[in-house]
């Protein structure tokens, strides 16, 4: 029979200082081995929940992006429907202008004047607002200067006269020039 180095302890008997040894290092062996798988689960868990909490950051930052994009999209389709129609607009309010109109006439032209209103009403409900900036200085971002006039009355550029009132789109305390009020300015003198 081949000897090994395990030695086999019997129930009920007192193992000698020998086994003893060999069996603390047996157990010292399958303890280590023990804490070595735990050690292990430990760091796989730890490396799990650290994927976990990114997968979910990303997620939310995803959710956050999409959310602005649509936002943006839907900013986006109102200007330029609106950007549209301001032609059309422009129209109507050639034909209000019409003065010395006979009372039928004048009948046709409070309509559409109900009308217009109706348009500006829902146009300011999703945020876009008229710009007819007479007598107020003059702002490059929404107002193109179709001619000017020197002065000595001027002391800064003043609009004088609106030809083609302007619309912008305004979004909380930011505001985005949709179709550029065309102007008169008058200038100080150099």
């Amino acid at each position: 029979m081949a000897e090994t180095n395990e030695t086999v302890v019997q129930e009920g008997s007192n193992p000698t200082p020998e086994e003893q040894i060999l069996s603390d290092e047996a157990m010292k062996s399958a303890m280590d081995g023990v804490e070595n798988e735990l050690d292990k689960a430990k760091k796989e868990v730890d490396t799990l929940k650290d994927s976990w909490l990114r997968e979910r950051a990303e997620f939310q930052n995803y959710k956050r992006r999409t959310a602005n994009d649509l936002l943006n999209a839907r900013k986006d389709s109102i200007k330029k429907f609106a950007e549209s129609f301001l032609g059309a607009f422009d129209n109507l309010e050639r034909v209000t202008s019409v003065t010395n109109a006979t009372p039928e006439i004048q009948a046709f032209i409070d309509g559409i004047i109900m009308i217009q209103k109706d348009f500006l009403g829902i146009l300011e409900r999703e945020g876009i607002k008229r710009l007819d900036p007479n007598g107020s200085s003059f702002d490059p971002m929404f107002m193109e200067a179709i001619v000017s006039e020197e002065s000595a009355d001027y002391i800064e550029e003043t609009v004088i006269e609106t030809y083609q009132k302007g619309y912008y789109f305004e979004d909380g305390e930011s505001k985005q020039p949709i179709r550029p009020a065309r102007v008169k300015v008058g200038k100080p003198q150099s």
